[in-house]
């Protein structure tokens, strides 16, 4: 049994969490509660379709129950960390349900990680468990889960997912008869879903940790309690009128925060259908969405412009059926918005702000004004609140540009094993998200850029420092810098700003082969490599990045 975490001893504060309760947005139910519900009320309903099936609620219940209880057999409890490293499928979501019926903790990691990320992350989490895919898009995850097992010595379980690999368990073997056999094991001797209720953990724990690098490249797994991510849900909902009638359209991974939970979670809270795109191709997603009837959809910008701009969408007569695009994890040029109005003429389409500290934090309402929804990422969701502060902390006038703070009942409680962050959060409970924005008189928020130097390619934080580490081992590499620079698709590249050693000179192409070498997700490679005879630096040695992108850019 692994650590179990609840809110003593964390950074949220006694009046706030009266608060949460007294208002209802921490009821105390837990996402297993309502796939229990709806199966025994509405067992027939479709849960989920992905690429290779579909499921009812009923076969989805039964699906969890059987591996909860193979799980437990082998030594998964409360408090345990497993890692579901999976594409967009089914059983993503049959394992993260199983975690949480358990009162274990779920970390969602996407399929492009690679060796060096998720055994970052196995360590900072002590995860006993690893759930991989046999190939997805040709790599070996058993490869990649041996190497992590290897360098990771809390790591007991490897479950491999539509194949099977040496020294791992075979998900389709198991559910056949591994957890019949360990079932015995049970003490009790009750079945299934009795064994289950009497394991279900308090709502005040941790359920999930969702990594992210932050500026310094060190992984940090923020802490999301059942409440917590309830608070999310019910937020969406109630902003967009959402029930249990709605098809949700899921092109984004769910091993990132926006997948996992306005997809996986979302869709099982609401007891609606979840359609899933595990590789992402516009053509075909058009065709998901018309095939399946979608209603709602989120996604990076990237997914966003590649829909719109796709000649499908004149044959698909604006996608009727889709009534709700909301797009997040990167800036959405406002030019897209207008296009995506013209060219889906039945669908909302806006930009929202969250992060994977603080959930959804702002998303325009289904009547705002269209100068709001193409010039603002929104406003505050239920139970959220939004501040602009200068550099001494003090709130700024409407339309001054400042940090952004945020407090609400969406906000993880601190970082996993992590109490020397405290300072992300301040005293009266706000926390410091290090992105700058404005707010103009009607709570409407635009975020402008960021304090910290994170990159946002294609929605996902890349920390500048983790690839400026792995450059800076390269011989010929004298001194780097890592920054992003603007993309129309994908929001930013990384582009690498290099000195090399005396009578050296470097390429892109040897960049790239270095990063693979270390075993680098692609997404952090280079893809632009700047040589440099010197960098403008502060009086302290930093190097001034707005300095270099001005150089660059002449």
């Amino acid at each position: 049994m692994g650590q179990v975490v609840g809110l003593e001893g964390t950074w949220v504060r006694p009046e706030d969490v009266a608060e949460y309760r007294r208002a209802g947005y921490w009821p105390g139910i837990l996402l297993t509660d309502r796939l229990w519900e709806v199966a025994k009320h509405d067992p027939g309903r479709v849960a989920i379709v992905d690429s290779a099936r579909s499921a009812t609620y009923g076969e989805l219940a039964d699906e969890v129950v059987r591996l909860a209880i193979g799980l437990r057999g082998l030594g998964i409890g409360a408090g345990d960390v497993g890692i579901i490293q999976l594409p967009n499928w089914h059983e993503f979501l049959v394992f993260h349900l199983a975690l949480t019926a358990l009162g274990a903790l779920t970390v969602n990691l996407p399929p492009i990680y690679r060796e060096r990320e998720v055994r970052t992350v196995a360590r900072s989490s002590g995860a006993k468990l690893l759930v991989v895919p046999e190939r997805f898009r040709g790599f070996d995850y058993t490869e990649l889960a041996r190497t992590v097992r290897a360098d990771a010595s809390s790591l007991e379980q490897i479950f491999v997912v539509r194949g099977s690999g040496p020294g791992c368990l075979t998900y389709g073997d198991f559910m056949e008869w591994g957890w019949e056999r360990l079932r015995g094991l049970d003490e009790s001797g009750a079945r299934g879903r009795e064994v289950l209720e009497s394991l279900r953990p308090d709502p005040d724990v941790v359920s999930a940790l969702g990594y992210t690098s932050g500026t310094t490249g060190e992984p940090k797994g923020a802490m999301h309690t059942h409440n917590a991510l309830h608070a999310i849900n019910v937020s969406v909902i109630e902003r967009y009128r959402l029930t249990e009638r709605d098809r949700i359209f899921m092109p984004s991974p769910l091993g990132h925060s926006l997948g996992f939970t306005h997809g996986a979670r979302l869709a099982v809270y609401l007891g609606a259908t979840l359609v899933l795109q595990d590789v992402w191709d516009p053509g075909v997603a058009v065709e998901l969405i018309q095939r399946h009837r979608c209603t709602l959809t989120f996604a990076a910008t990237p997914f966003l412009q590649d829909v719109v701009y796709h000649s499908a969408i004149e044959r698909a007569d604006g996608l009727r059926t889709l009534r709700t695009f909301l797009c997040g994890g990167a800036p959405v040029p406002e030019q897209l918005l207008r296009d995506a109005k013209e060219r889906l003429p039945n669908t909302f389409v806006s930009a929202y702000y969250g992060i994977t500290e603080g959930g959804a934090v702002t998303m325009c309402p289904l009547d705002a004004p269209q100068e709001k929804i193409v010039g603002s990422d929104g406003k505050a969701l239920l139970g959220m609140q939004v501040l602009i502060v200068g550099p001494d902390g003090e709130p700024l006038p409407s339309g001054a540009e400042g940090e952004l703070l945020i407090r609400g009942p969406q906000n993880v409680i601190g970082y996993y094993q992590r109490p020397d962050l405290a300072n992300a959060f301040r005293e009266d409970g706000f926390f410091c998200t290090g992105d700058l924005a404005r707010m103009d008189s009607d709570g409407y928020i635009r975020i402008t850029g960021r304090i910290k130097e994170l990159i946002i390619r294609g929605g996902v934080n890349l920390a500048p420092a983790e690839v400026e580490n792995i450059l800076f081992e390269h011989p010929k590499i004298a001194r780097v810098a890592v920054l992003g620079l603007p993309d129309e698709r994908l929001g930013e590249r990384v582009c690498a700003c290099v000195i090399p050693q005396p009578n050296e000179t470097l390429t892109l192409a040897e960049v790239q082969e270095w990063m693979a070498r270390a075993g680098a997700a692609k997404q952090k490679w280079p893809e632009r490599v700047e040589l440099m005879t010197e960098f403008p630096l502060t009086a302290a040695g930093k190097v001034q990045k707005h300095v270099l992108r001005q150089w660059i850019r002449t």
